[in-house]
């Protein structure tokens, strides 16, 4: 009985002795850190003369197209964004009536439309009598770079229209992409130039590049403006 017991503390003792030369074996641990910073997308518009806005165009006159001006949009972030191109806030004013108005029908203070007045929807007498395009410089030699919408360059217009605004009287989409379609990327650093043009179109010939513009009178838009914004963004592009 004795040996016995000798034997079974001789295997506890083995045993024992086991589990401290195993946890006694030589061991290391190093610690990698892990840093996650998030990119960025920042638009930012060129400089311009803030006395008349970005794009600007005065003393127009029927039977012209005139540069509205340009600006550069520049991707000052860190990671690529699709480019977007939206108009809002459309507003029409009267600024006076001349006796050409009145003959022509016009009241003061009051905005006359074949359609029916709506300030919000881009309708009123000098809106009746003009289109405005838009574009992105890109097209070949000069026409990059010359601040002037060219037939070459990558021009802004609604589904189904010929021109940006092309109507039997004037129409223009608020809340609408025009970039949409163009599927236009900004790298991080890029810059590219939206110019704009202002078409005043005379309604005696009422012509509008080989269709009819249906302009109103003319002498109705005297002195009056056209006022409206464009909103530029950038949305982020998924990476795959």
């Amino acid at each position: 009985m004795k040996k016995i017991l000798v034997l079974v503390m001789t295997v506890s003792l083995l045993t024992l002795l086991v589990g401290v030369g195993y946890a006694a074996l030589f061991s290391d641990t190093e610690v990698a850190t892990g840093t996650f910073t998030a990119g960025s997308i920042d638009l930012v518009l060129g400089e311009f003369d803030t006395s008349t806005g970005t794009f600007y165009a005065d003393n127009m006159a029927p039977g012209a197209v005139y540069d509205g001006g340009c600006v550069e949009l520049t991707n000052a972030g860190t990671l690529p964004g699709k480019l977007t191109v939206m108009v809002d806030n459309l507003y029409s004013g009267e600024n006076g009536t001349t006796e050409p108005e009145k003959e022509a029908g016009d009241i003061g203070g009051t905005q006359i439309d074949v359609d029916g007045y709506n300030n919000n929807g881009g309708n009123g007498e000098l809106w009746d009598n003009i289109s405005i395009g838009f574009c992105l410089e890109s097209g070949a030699g000069s026409h990059a770079t010359n601040h002037h919408c060219d037939w070459d360059d990558t021009r802004f217009k609604a589904p189904g229209s010929t021109y940006d605004d092309y109507s039997s009287t004037y129409s223009i989409k608020t809340g609408f992409d025009y970039a949409e379609s163009k599927a236009i990327v900004l790298d991080p650093g890029e810059t590219v130039t939206f110019c704009t043009e202002i078409g005043f179109w005379d309604s005696a010939s009422n012509k509008f590049w080989g269709g009819s513009y249906g302009v109103q009178s003319n002498n109705l838009a005297m002195t009056d403006d056209a006022q409206l914004d464009f909103i530029f963004g950038l949305v982020q592009v998924v990476q795959e």
